[in-house]
């Protein structure tokens, strides 16, 4: 069959409100005969009879009665999508259709999608590159007979009536969310029509841990981490390292994290906020415990070894790797950066004012150049097996990681979090270009798409 991409436009009048409009050009491509008659239109779930009707125009021409359009779910502006005619079936197909499950404020005109907004976009240009009708909805829009969701027409979202999706990808920033009954709703129906999603949870940094640690090709490469499950167990840490870090297994962004030193009077605590540090002393462990136990107690921690970072311009460093699936068992590296902490941070979020480098460049400045360009390919081969690892073990459907790992002075490599939603934040871009994370996403989605129709069919 013969995939033709198009740009779809409403036909107002009322005349021919079973006909579709297609140029002669197209009717040649797509080898659609000139006698069709009525032919089954498919877009998504939704299924119409329409009949072809050609009209003498060069361009690669659609126009589809906006009755029609209601009856697929698609959008009464034009749009751009591919078009396929099976012979055999007498089918013509639309799409594929790709979603982003995210929250949405909708209170908001134009509506905000908060920092997500820019990448969004961006998936929304490649998914118009590659014919694939793209759209964005939150859990209050997913109904199992008609749904809405937002397009971006004339730069602005706008919300419509969209077909159900081919795959998802599940942009959620919510752990509570995902643990909702609308999402289990939402999540048994897509099982129920299989219909491919992922990222399809979040990961807890000990479950991720316990995963890789379980990988003896892994194990050299992660620092030494333990449940916090008892006020022994950090005594233990705080004991056999100078440095420990207490992080929530459910945390993000470098939130909620604190740093323990061991020193010859006692103990340092140090705990990073968005205004700067807050350093406590104390002479004897369990002084320190008493004054930890109401900000840890509520939620579950890991206590983690503390790795002596490299530096750049006196600042901890450290590397984001995003790896991104290729199809069912293939991953590859779609980006790298390094991340250089803000003043007064021990963490290099973006969030908290890090700054991104690249990562020849901030390994140069205590490397040499051979020795920069081979850790540099370490962080790689390290971030795919990594990604691997947790692909086939995790449980669920996940095509993207990006990896925090980091370097210790003597440019032995270290892996100190995975993230399964990895942050999205466009910064200060100077491209106007999609992301190759975009890219690779958007890719992921075509194959998921192609291969769930591959197999329906």
């Amino acid at each position: 069959m013969t995939i033709e991409k198009i740009t779809v436009s409403p036909c107002l009048t009322s005349y021919g409100s079973k006909n579709i409009r297609i140029s002669y050009s197209l009717r040649e491509k797509l080898k659609l005969p000139f006698s069709a008659g009525l032919v089954k239109v498919m877009c998504g779930r939704n299924s119409i009879f329409a009949k072809i009707v050609c009209i003498n125009e060069e361009h690669t021409l659609v126009s589809i009665h906006q009755e029609l359009l209601k009856d697929l779910s698609l959008p009464a502006y034009p749009f751009t999508i591919s078009i396929k005619y099976n012979p055999e079936k007498r089918w013509l197909e639309l799409g594929p259709v790709v979603a982003v499950l995210t929250e949405i404020d909708h209170g908001e005109k134009p509506v905000s999608l908060g920092n997500i907004d820019s990448f969004c976009r961006e998936l929304a240009a490649c998914s118009a590159e590659k014919g694939i009708f793209f759209y964005l909805f939150s859990l209050s829009e997913y109904h199992q007979e008609k749904m809405k969701g937002y397009t971006l027409n004339q730069n602005e979202w706008q919300e419509c009536s969209v077909p159900h999706p081919g795959a998802v990808h599940n942009r959620i920033h919510s752990r509570t969310v995902e643990q909702s009954q609308d999402f289990l709703t939402m999540t048994a129906d897509l099982i129920q029509h299989k219909v491919p999603y992922f990222n399809n949870r979040f990961l807890n940094k000990w479950e991720v841990h316990q995963i890789l640690n379980a990988n003896p090709h892994l194990t050299p490469f992660l620092p030494k981490t333990e449940l916090l499950s008892s006020k022994t167990v950090l005594e233990r840490m705080v004991h056999l390292y100078p440095v420990v870090f207490l992080k929530p297994i459910n945390g993000s962004q470098g939130k909620r994290i604190f740093k323990i030193f061991r020193t010859d009077e006692g103990y340092e605590l140090d705990y990073s906020t968005f205004s700067g540090h807050l350093l406590r002393d104390y002479l004897s462990f369990d002084d320190l415990f008493q004054s930890l136990l109401p900000r840890i107690k509520k939620e579950a921690y890991i206590v983690q070894e503390g790795i002596e970072l490299l530096t750049y311009e006196k600042k901890p460093l450290d590397f984001r790797i995003l790896c991104h699936k290729r199809n069912d068992s293939q991953w590859k590296i779609s980006s790298g950066v390094a991340r250089v902490s803000a003043e007064n941070q021990f963490v290099a979020n973006l969030a908290r004012g890090g700054t991104l480098h690249k990562i020849r460049e901030a390994l140069s400045a205590s490397f040499e150049l051979s020795e920069a360009a081979h850790i540099s390919k370490l962080l790689n081969e390290l971030s795919l097996e990594i990604a691997e690892t947790l692909g086939k073990y995790a449980g669920g459907l996940f095509a993207e990681f990006g990896m925090d790992l980091a370097v210790d002075s003597g440019g032995h490599p270290w892996i100190i979090e995975v993230n399964t939603k990895p942050s999205k934040h466009a910064g200060e871009r100077k491209s106007l270009a999609a992301r190759p994370s975009a890219r690779s996403i958007i890719d992921y989605c075509l194959f998921l798409s192609e291969s769930n129709l591959d197999e329906a069919h």
